[in-house]
């Protein structure tokens, strides 16, 4: 009886290895560092958890063919060496060199990546970006010093090659992390910094260093691939990962990843420039005095005179964060935006004061109601166009879906939100953006533009037709506003008045 129940188990242990061996491995190890936007650890929940563009494409090519991927951390150098070892299977954002190729299978390319140069504001002038060629002849000759991140393979071979000539090392400081190289260039121990202009972008945004530093293009792109190793995968395996890729990026699925991880970036790279700022700031300034002029007219308090000004400024944008749970809520991120209705509010009540004064002194006002109203028409404008392009960006950060329904949608509580609440608190029985000309209906009309031209170029990541579009949207809505004003275009109503 006892050797037939060390047969028994011999025979279950042996069957289950053999059909152990016979299942195909379904987990597949790979490794992560963080490199935002691509892999970074998201913790705005107050929970980490592992994201990015890298991190969406693979699982879903993975999950094309059946696999999920196993994330452990490791830095870039060694996650290599276990590729060479078989201790990982495989590795994402990989540039094809023949070094490589000696111990890891590439797949086709799942995106493409692009290097830029970050300098210091201002600095433009000492460099030469005009060609590759052009640009390190110029470092050589003005002895300029740039950053570079240590074992990185840029997306132009002759910038690799200069990198490793050896007389030009003392150009080149090597970094680990794209933050070492910028915190150098801020420090002024280098003049430029070399970066994934993706990432270079995004760590600018996250720390708030929009007004230090710009990057300059280079014009320089390579494709991206996966890496598997070679121990532990084979060329069949290999099509099948080809295959994977071409289903995904014919789906609507790699379109949504492209804008989740990537629009986001270059949306508030756009909006965080200086002319699109100033184009907010008029804008909040002219739905305070229209918050104002109703104050006035009601002869309010200064508290009321403040709620008045603060509703269609600000309003649209606190409901559309409290829609969206954004945290913190817009207004809140900066001072700015509060100090400026403030600001408004004490210096209508001043300019109010003067004008009673020169009217009891009986001299002749310093404006007169037209020139008071065109002003307010076109300052009115260019806050409807600002915060049309706001209200469709945070759609997108918030990553609602549909796009293009949602981003419309948006835009009218963005721009115009803040406008019916003002009219609501105001006790009157007309609200302008229900009853009135044209408007809302313009930031609808350009918020849905600017969102289906988001969604058409979803497959690509460049960052200069996406700031077109956002000038493009901003001209239109403020032409269009003037021009309904102007021209007295009718509005669209239920039935013939």
């Amino acid at each position: 009886m006892k050797r037939f129940f060390l047969f028994l188990s011999v025979f279950l242990v042996f069957s289950s290895v053999v059909a152990g061996a016979s299942q195909p491995k379904k987990d597949l190890v790979t490794g992560w560092y963080s490199w935002d936007p691509y892999q970074f650890e998201d913790t705005s929940s107050g929970v980490p958890f592992l994201t990015g563009l890298d991190i969406a494409l693979v699982t879903a090519i993975l999950k094309e063919m059946g696999y999920k991927p196993i994330y452990k951390p490791v830095s870039w150098k060694q996650h290599q060496e276990d590729l060479k070892t078989g201790d990982r299977d495989f590795a994402a954002g990989a540039t094809k060199t023949k070094t490589r190729e000696a111990f890891v299978y590439f797949s086709k390319p799942y995106r493409f990546e692009e290097n830029a140069l970050f300098i210091l504001k201002g600095k433009q002038g000492d460099f030469d970006v005009s060609s590759v060629d052009r640009f390190l002849k110029g470092l050589i000759e003005k002895q300029k010093k740039i950053a570079v991140i240590d074992g990185f393979i840029y997306a132009d071979p002759k910038v690799n090659e200069w990198i490793a000539d050896p007389r030009n090392q003392k150009l080149i400081l090597r970094v680990f992390t794209d933050q070492e190289s910028f915190e150098a260039l801020i420090s002024g121990k280098v003049q430029g910094a070399l970066s994934d202009r993706l990432v270079g972008s995004t760590l600018i945004w996250r720390k708030d260093w929009g007004g230090q530093i710009e990057s300059l293009d280079l014009n320089i792109k390579t494709p991206i691939h996966l890496m598997f190793s070679k121990k532990t995968t084979t060329p069949e395996f290999m099509a099948k990962v080809n295959q994977a890729i071409d289903t995904l990026q014919e789906t609507q699925k790699y379109q949504e990843i492209i804008r989740t991880y990537l629009y986001p970036v270059l949306l508030l790279q756009t909006v965080s420039s200086l002319w699109f700022q100033i184009v907010e700031i008029i804008g909040i300034f002219a739905f305070a005095i229209s918050g104002l002029l109703i104050a006035y007219r009601q002869n309010s308090t200064l508290f009321g005179a403040f709620l008045f000004a603060l509703m269609p400024s600000l309003g649209g944008g606190i409901v559309r964060d409290m829609i969206f749970q954004r945290h913190p809520i817009g207004m809140l991120t900066s001072p700015l935006y509060l100090a400026l209705v403030i600001t408004t509010v004490l210096g209508g009540m001043v300019v109010v004061r003067l004008m009673q004064h020169y009217k009891a002194a009986g001299k002749r006002s310093l404006f007169s109601a037209s020139t008071g109203e065109t002003f307010l028409m076109v300052t009115d404008a260019l806050g409807l166009a600002s915060f049309t392009v706001t209200g469709v960006i945070v759609s997108v950060v918030a990553r609602v879906e549909p796009l293009w329904l949602w981003g419309g949608f948006f835009a009218i509580v963005t721009a115009a939100g803040g406008g019916i609440m003002r009219d609501i608190l105001s006790g009157g029985k007309y609200i302008v953006a229900l009853h009135g000309g044209l408007y809302a209906e313009i930031s609808m009309f350009w918020g849905v533009l600017l969102s289906c031209f988001l969604i058409y170029q979803s497959n690509s990541v460049e960052v200069d037709p996406i700031k077109y579009a956002v000038v493009i949207t901003i001209i239109g809505a403020f032409v269009t506003r003037l021009l309904c004003y102007f021209l007295k275009v009718p509005t669209p109503r239920l039935k013939k008045a």
